[in-house]
């Protein structure tokens, strides 16, 4: 039986769906952006009378309807400091998380149009320290590669404590963050299969694009696309 995809089934998640759905079947283009997070929110087990919470792998056997796309794979920037250089303000020794895209097909009803759901999975720039596992340091050789990688771990994760509220925050910049990225590529790359700039007058922007934030959660998309177009 195929898995229940592991990405929130509460009511803004339907509502997403929905709209998605609903803009494929009258033909009006979209793109649809989420976290593809390894682990559901929960699976539920009773022993006793009570309720155990268990890992959700929905991804255990794989996603059929997916296409990874790693030609895609953006650059996201935590933490670090900002700079005054002649005149302009950089963002240096930043913590760098890769956010690699899979697609999701989204089609219409009757009218051979398929709107695209792309699914940001985290991914480490460090991958593997070599050094410290030949003396013997396994879990540090790893360390940086499983804390990228936590951003795009578990649904919800537990916030009780501030490491949890952090992970929170920082899969909602993860998220807003390589969302923007691409919308602003496909912004400048205007033409299909196109990689070169087509469109440089970003005042243009509010007249191809509209973006719409799905509750609170992804509210940290106004001051990214400030300091973007900064």
């Amino acid at each position: 039986m195929e898995e229940d995809a592991g990405l929130g089934n509460g009511g803004l998640g339907r509502l997403a769906a929905c709209f998605i759905d609903s803009m494929a079947t009258v033909g009006l283009p979209a793109h649809g952006y989420g976290i593809r997070y390894e682990y559901g929110i929960f699976k539920q087990k009773f022993e006793d009378g009570y309720q155990h919470e268990l890992p959700d792998n929905w991804l255990r056997y794989g996603n059929p309807w997916e296409v990874g796309r790693p030609e895609y794979h953006l650059p996201v920037k935590f933490f670090g400091r900002v700079d005054h250089v002649d005149g302009h303000y950089k963002w240096a020794d930043t913590e760098v998380v890769y956010a690699v895209a899979y697609d999701t097909p989204v089609p219409g009803y009757k009218n051979d149009v398929v709107n695209t759901l792309r699914l940001w999975s985290a991914s480490s720039d460090k991958d593997f320290d070599l050094g410290h596992f030949n003396h013997g340091d396994y879990i540090r050789a790893v360390l940086d590669r499983n804390k990228a990688e936590n951003i795009s771990r578990v649904l919800y994760p537990n916030d009780n404590f501030f490491e949890g509220k952090e992970l929170r925050l920082k899969q909602e910049y993860f998220l807003t963050a390589a969302s923007l990225h691409d919308i602003v590529r496909r912004f400048k790359n205007s033409e299909f299969g196109n990689k070169s700039t087509n469109r440089t007058d970003m005042k243009l922007l509010p007249e191809k694009c509209a973006i719409q934030l799905n509750d609170t959660h992804p509210s940290i998309a106004i001051p990214e696309l400030m300091r973007i177009l900064m």
